[in-house]
């Protein structure tokens, strides 16, 4: 594991060791101001940079000038003021929605800063996820385009049903940038939560006094396993979000966990989330739990993996035709093997509509144009 990145797992752990704390101190105190400038941008493309500042202001003072850590002090302030603009927004969102009879629940973003890392400020977003029914999202798109948010795909009537029908989610931008979604997962990914199991128990979070509505807890923490398992992990905040949404729940129910991973059929991407927590960020997981994820071969293969690719490297290596193979081993139903790997390569995403916009006595043709755009975009480039 490369130096720098070893530095900002370091500093992304909740409980540091001593030996953690002398390697911040430690290695702060050596780092330039070229090296403390590529610190401050791998920690934003990780998406920790308000962890890596508090654990640089925590154990390393005295071993640094304010001087020298300035320009990652100056990143984290813009942060904090981005976070708290966005956050707003986000209130006056939900209560938009409320006002006109819509129900929402807000995920990832604020919601989940404030749920698993205790305020707004410690984890970076850049824009607002809100879920909302599927029924609903004519209404919503009507009603943001009154608020002035331009869409980023129009929802035309003439193919709003199909798009609806296929796509997860629509994406809004004004000053801020937000996402609607119907689901929580594209269709493609073949993981799906019933509208009675999202809407039929939800939670509420609570920002300056300000109760938010999300989904419930054990919803969101599979959800934060099959988000970054989609994305590969790529980037540590997504191991960060699994590590916190854990630690503030002391008395989790594991059993009821694992229960709703085995119905939403994820039991090793939950698995996988677990192993690479615990890998990176030392979270302590109860014996009978630790010993199931460390006695499946599958998810210490994939896990040591995606470990290799993401921070072993301080570049990563992007996505190629190798990540579907990666993805479809993280499934352990053949079952669900056979679904993944036909909905990837038919089911039409965000990205066919607006590569063409067929018109409505055509859009039959986009489970089939997908598949040719899938093999230019990974076997042609």
């Amino acid at each position: 594991m490369t130096q720098k990145l070893q530095f900002l797992i370091n500093c992304c752990k909740s409980k540091p060791t001593r030996a953690d704390i002398e390697q911040i101190s430690a290695k702060i105190s050596r780092f330039d101001i070229t090296e403390l400038a590529d610190i401050t941008a791998l920690a934003h493309t990780h998406g920790v940079l308000p962890l890596v500042f508090h654990a640089v202001q925590t154990h390393a003072a005295g071993h640094i000038s304010e001087k020298s850590i300035a320009p990652l002090k100056k990143s984290y302030i813009i942060t904090v003021a981005k976070n708290s603009r966005m956050t707003a927004e986000m209130i006056r969102l939900i209560r938009l929605l409320n006002e006109n009879d819509i129900q929402a629940l807000a995920f990832k973003g604020p919601s989940l800063s404030q749920l698993a890392y205790g305020d707004i400020t410690s984890r970076e977003f850049h824009d607002l996820d809100i879920l909302i029914k599927r029924q609903d999202a004519r209404r919503v798109a009507v009603l943001l385009t009154e608020d002035k948010y331009i869409s980023e795909f129009s929802l035309a009537e003439d193919i709003a049903d199909a798009y609806v029908g296929w796509v997860n989610v629509i994406g809004f931008r004004k000053l801020e940038r937000i996402e609607i979604h119907w689901d929580l997962l594209s269709i493609n990914y073949a993981i799906h939560w019933p509208e009675n199991s999202l809407w039929g128990n939800t939670d509420t979070t609570t920002i300056d006094g300000i109760s938010i509505p999300i989904p419930a807890y054990n919803t969101h923490l599979l959800y934060l396993c099959a988000h970054g398992a989609k994305h590969l992990f790529e980037r540590l905040e997504w191991v960060c979000d699994i590590d916190r949404m854990i630690r503030v729940t002391p008395d989790l129910n594991w059993q009821s966990l694992f229960e709703e991973a085995k119905e939403r059929r994820i039991e090793r991407i939950l698995r996988l989330g677990l192993y690479l927590s615990h890998k990176l960020l030392s979270l302590p997981l109860p014996e009978n739990i630790k010993t199931e994820v460390m006695n499946d071969a599958a998810v210490k293969d994939l896990g040591q993996r995606l470990i290799d690719m993401n921070f072993n490297t301080s570049d990563g290596q992007g996505r190629s035709y190798r990540s579907f193979f990666l993805l479809w081993r993280m499934r352990e139903n053949r079952s669900d093997r056979i679904r993944f790997a036909y909905r990837a390569m038919f089911a039409p995403k965000f990205d066919d509509f607006i590569f063409i916009k067929l018109p409505r006595h055509l859009l039959f043709l986009y489970p089939i144009i997908r598949p040719f755009r899938l093999l230019a975009k990974y076997f042609m480039s």
